[in-house]
């Protein structure tokens, strides 16, 4: 996983916003972790089933657009 404390930074130095949410799945007993960023109108999002999945494709989408 990259370093999510750079990851931050590097969005609020760029105008952007961060929610994670932990949600549980009743019907299969597990977790999955909804990430979103966003920026005016332009939104970021991934579910995963981990914190550092969705976490790391998140960082992926932001680095790809810092390009």
């Amino acid at each position: 996983m990259h370093d999510w404390e750079k990851t931050l930074e590097f969005l609020g130095k760029n105008g952007w916003s961060y929610a994670y949410v932990k949600c549980i799945d009743l019907e299969r007993g597990a977790d999955t972790y909804y990430v979103c960023i966003r920026r005016g109108e332009e939104r970021l999002t991934s579910l995963r089933p981990t914190l550092a999945e969705a976490v790391g494709a998140v960082s992926r989408l932001v680095e790809a657009g810092a390009a």
